[in-house]
C-alpha cells in the first residue's frame, strides 16, 4: 500500500517561527486523498518585504489568524508515522522544526524525502529543478509559492516517480533512485513558550 504526504510552508521572514501558511496533501500514489491548508499567524509580525514579494502574504492577511500551536494536533495527524515529501525539503523541515521549538510543541516522528533530489535523477535534461520548472515539465499548471498548490505539485512529482520506477512502495521508489529518506528531528534551543489555551480546531 502506498501512502505519503507532501507539504509546503510559506514564511513571513527569515527566522524562528516564521510560518505564515502551510499546505498538506495526502496521496495513495494514484490520486490525492486528503488536503489541508491554513494561513498562520507567525511568531513575529515583522514581515520581510522579500518574503512578501515571493508569496504575496502580508501581515494584514494573517493578523486575525491563529498561531501554529492552534493547528498542531491537526497537522500532526497528517504527518505522524507518514512519509513526508517537500521540494527543497531542508527548508520546509527547518521551518517545521523551528515552530515546534519556539512554541515548545511535542516531537513528531516521520521520515521525509526531497523531491528536488528525485527530480535531478529523473529529469536530468531540465535546465533547473525548481518546483515550477519540474511541474511545468509534467504538465501541471499552478500558482507557485502558494502553499496548497506547491504541495499539490510536490505530490505529483512523487506520484510520477512511483510510476516511472514501477515501485510498489515509496520506500522502494527511493531505493531505486538511490535517494535516502531522512528522519525528522528538532534541535531544542529556546525557553518554552506559553501555549496554554491553544487548541486545534475540528477538522472539516
Amino acid at each position: 500500500m502506498i501512502r505519503y504526504a507532501a507539504i509546503d510552508f510559506e514564511t513571513a521572514y527569515w527566522g524562528p517561527g516564521s510560518a505564515c501558511s502551510l499546505g498538506i496533501t495526502v496521496s495513495d500514489g494514484t490520486k490525492i486523498t486528503d488536503e489541508w491548508y491554513r494561513l498562520i499567524k507567525p511568531h513575529s509580525m515583522n514581515f520581510d518585504p522579500d518574503c512578501v514579494r515571493v508569496n504575496g502574504i502580508r501581515a494584514a492577511d494573517v493578523e486575525n489568524e491563529m498561531p501554529f500551536p492552534a493547528y498542531w494536533k491537526e497537522i500532526a495527524d497528517y504527518l505522524e508515522g507518514n512519509i513526508v515529501f517537500a521540494h527543497n525539503a531542508r527548508f520546509d523541515m527547518s521551518v517545521l522544526a523551528s515552530v515546534l521549538d519556539i512554541y515548545d510543541l511535542p516531537d513528531i516522528h516521520f521520515l521525509y524525502g526531497d523531491t528536488v533530489a528525485m527530480s535531478r535523477i529523473l529529469w536530468k535534461e531540465l535546465p533547473n529543478h525548481k518546483l515550477n520548472t519540474v511541474a511545468g515539465h509534467l504538465g501541471f499548471a499552478f500558482r507557485h509559492h502558494e502553499a496548497m498548490d506547491d504541495a499539490r505539485a510536490c505530490e505529483l512529482i512523487v506520484r510520477k516517480a512511483v510510476e516511472l520506477t514501477e515501485a510498489d512502495s515509496v520506500e522502494t521508489m527511493m531505493k531505486k533512485l538511490g535517494v535516502s529518506l531522512k528522519k525528522f528531528g528538532v534541535k531544542r534551543t529556546h525557553k518554552p513558550a506559553d501555549t496554554s489555551g491553544l487548541t486545534a480546531p475540528v477538522r472539516r
